[in-house]
């Protein structure tokens, strides 16, 4: 198994992991009620999903 010569400095892992920072999720607001939501999923609020009611909302 290979093993390193050197000690692998903070720039150069820095420049390796460049890509793996967090990103924000991305939210729309629900066409019926107005929520935000992640895109593509049924809203938790009132149950819609591209204009048709898929759950029953309880409420609270």
């Amino acid at each position: 198994m290979a093993n390193p010569k050197r000690k692998l400095s903070r720039a150069s892992k820095g420049h390796r992991r460049a890509h793996l920072a967090l990103t924000r999720a991305q939210l729309v607001r629900c066409t019926h009620c107005g929520a935000m939501i992640k895109p593509h999923t049924i809203c938790k609020a009132c149950g819609h999903y591209r204009g048709r009611q898929i759950l029953v909302a309880e409420n609270n």
